[in-house]
């Protein structure tokens, strides 16, 4: 009977239910690569420029007419200084930069973490938003696009906002920041498949006795 038993549950396991997706904290910046950095300038031109891997840190740059540059420095993403210079070579008031959107979603493994209450398991501390550190002044903040796992628990978003104060951010001028983020992980399959297996081996066991006794 048990061969017959285990026999069954192999040919239930892919009905089994999968484990979900789960957080892992340290976060490097070449994680970031295929997120997606918007600068909105003065009247409301916008560019836009994709993340690559630079070392374990990451760059999104854009060149000319509407240029920018996005550094984060190598190494975990909650440590790392995130700079923003405008690279655009006009000195005119209409390319300053106003405000600023990154969005994770096409990395396909970065999420940021606001640092809210309650935490998503494993995500550690996060930081609302960005932390202003130097350069031209930041305004407000704000994350977005929460994540739609069932794991987040309400702190995980795939992109953050913000704007600029101080008349924006002006050919050759800098920004930096600080910000958090964190990986999507899906758990080794081998420890939920087992213990479907172990459910569904004693349910078996069970209604063979059940029927034994009958």
């Amino acid at each position: 009977m048990s061969s017959r038993l285990f026999a069954a549950a192999l040919v239930l396991l892919p009905y089994l239910p999968a484990g979900g997706a789960v957080i892992a904290d340290f976060a490097l910046g070449s994680h970031l690569s295929g997120a997606v950095v918007t600068v909105t300038r003065f009247g409301g031109p916008m560019s836009s420029a994709t993340f690559i891997p630079s070392g374990t840190g990451a760059v999104a740059t854009t060149s000319g007419s509407g240029g920018f540059t996005l550094t984060v420095s190598p190494g975990d993403t909650s440590l790392a200084i995130w700079t923003l210079t405008n690279t655009d070579p006009s000195l005119i008031f209409m390319n300053r930069i106003m405000a600023v959107s990154i969005d994770l979603t096409l990395s396909g493994l970065s999420l940021f973490d606001s640092g809210t209450m309650p935490s998503t398991p494993v995500s550690g501390p996060g930081i609302p938003g960005v932390v202003y550190l130097s350069g031209v002044a930041i305004g407000g903040s704000a994350n977005l696009l929460p994540w739609a796992d069932a794991s987040n628990l309400g702190d995980m978003y795939h992109a953050v906002d913000f704007t600029l104060l101080d008349g924006g951010l002006s050919a050759g001028l800098s920004t930096s920041w600080s910000a958090d983020t964190d990986l999507i992980g899906i758990p080794e399959p081998g420890g939920a498949a087992l213990s479907g297996i172990g459910i569904l081996l004693l349910a078996m066991r069970s209604l063979a006795a059940r029927r034994r006794g009958a």
